[in-house]
């Protein structure tokens, strides 16, 4: 009866929309603008499956062959974008789902640390409101750029994921702390349309600018008091010599 709901699911949302695959506008932006961002930043993935996620709209678009099949409302982080290890910031950019979790829970269901409590949320009963629940599925990110995925930075290792939430009145703006959240009819068919390996684009409009890369943490070693005051002599020092010349 599960797999019999998941595939009419499937039916109804991922049906392809005319209105969408000729251009028209969606309730955030315009379909010819998701297509275009696809042709030129991720070209290469414009003859495959692939989830975009609009931070600036706060929607998700799910694409086969740069042709929009359906777009979702999504809700992305409160505390902004970023790939620093506990800021709860939405990663942006590139990644892939790494590992798909959930197959055959019931809708509703709660997960904690990736595992089925056997216990479900009721969506927007104020019991469950703002406590972050996770629930109906998984899909677990990793990062397909340098800047979320290695180190501490890793998407994989923030366990940022695409998942349900029984907060689906907030969906629309950011109200995560860092992962995807979806309303749960919808993450339940998202599930089924995507495989281990799909590529998720995460974006934000401007965020290739270097200014917006740049929330990543200070690596630059650290001086000591001691070695500070040496560096400091030493470039009096150096002053002084280049003055006498």
């Amino acid at each position: 009866m599960m797999r019999f709901t998941c595939l009419f699911l499937l039916f109804i949302l991922f049906s392809v929309n005319i209105a969408l695959a000729s251009g028209e506008e969606t309730s955030g932006r315009p379909v010819r603008d998701v297509q275009q961002i696809i042709l030129d930043h991720y070209v290469h993935f414009s003859t495959e499956r692939v989830v975009f996620v609009d931070v600036n709209h706060q929607r998700m678009y799910v694409l086969s062959k740069n042709q929009i099949l359906q777009d979702f409302q999504i809700s992305t982080s409160k505390y902004g974008e970023g790939e620093v290890a506990n800021s709860n910031k939405t990663p942006l950019g590139l990644h892939f789902v790494a590992k798909k979790i959930g197959e055959n829970a019931d809708m509703n269901t709660i997960f904690k640390s990736r595992s089925n409590t056997g216990k479900q949320a009721i969506p927007n009963d104020k019991r469950y409101e703002d406590k972050d629940l996770i629930t109906t599925r998984i899909m677990w990110l990793e990062g397909g750029e340098e800047r979320n995925s290695l180190g501490s930075a890793s998407s994989l290792r923030r366990y940022i994921y695409i998942h349900g939430t029984p907060d689906e009145a907030l969906l629309g703006k950011p109200a995560s702390h860092g992962c995807v959240r979806m309303k749960n009819i919808d993450v339940f068919a998202l599930y089924e349309f995507v495989d281990e390996g799909t590529p998720v684009i995460i974006w934000k409009d401007g965020y290739l600018i270097p200014d917006v890369i740049a929330d990543l943490p200070d690596v630059s070693p650290k001086l000591s008091i001691k070695e500070q005051r040496k560096t400091e002599k030493r470039m009096k020092k150096e002053a002084r010599g280049s003055t006498k010349l």
